[in-house]
């Protein structure tokens, strides 16, 4: 039997382009006519629209936490915390499309609304992350309580989304990492 002719993967890619380009507006036809393929073609792999964009949706954020994890692999927890921080954005300027990707959902909203196919999937995709930052809590401040939780998270996570997000899809600035990994210091600084 020959090789398919567009696999999963390859119609995940179109629509990643496509997404950077349309945002969540993205058509079925755009993407198969990035692909030169019928749009049967992209149906046959994914039963609807929304499956294919939440397909696209936890195939990004995936690649993300390799890249995430390994950066927060180290043995002093705020090196790997600023490491992480760091990630946030130097995966956004490396990784625009999935980076994009990323933001077609949040994950509280998807895990109601994912098609059933994928809905497991959704609910678990952070389950690695939040048992890192947690791991790593405990490292960095003894006896953590909420706030220091709370600070992990801004510093790790959200602070340096929040940096980086108007930058989605334009160019990255140079400085923008060093001004992430400042600003994530200060914030654990903040639970000493």
């Amino acid at each position: 039997m020959p090789p398919a002719k567009f696999t999963s993967d390859g119609i995940l890619d179109a629509c990643a382009q496509e997404v950077l380009l349309r945002g969540a507006d993205v058509r079925i036809v755009d993407i198969a006519h990035r692909l030169e393929a019928p749009t049967g073609s992209i149906y046959h792999r994914f039963r609807s629209r929304e499956e294919l964009l939440v397909r696209l949706w936890l195939r990004s954020i995936r690649r993300f936490h390799v890249d995430y994890l390994a950066a927060g692999d180290h043995e002093d927890p705020e090196r790997a915390l600023l490491g992480m921080a760091e990630c946030v954005v130097t995966f956004t300027r490396d990784h625009p499309q999935e980076a994009v990707a990323m933001t077609l959902y949040r994950q509280s909203r998807l895990v109601q609304t994912a098609p059933e196919s994928c809905r497991e999937e959704v609910e678990k995709v952070n389950e690695g992350i939040h048992r890192r930052l947690a791991e790593l809590t405990e490292m960095r401040y003894p006896q953590p309580t909420d706030r220091h939780r709370s600070l992990v998270r801004v510093a790790a996570a959200e602070g340096p989304y929040g940096l980086v997000r108007p930058y989605l899809r334009n160019s990255v600035p140079d400085w923008m990492p060093e001004v992430t990994v400042a600003s994530s210091r200060a914030i654990l600084a903040l639970g000493t």
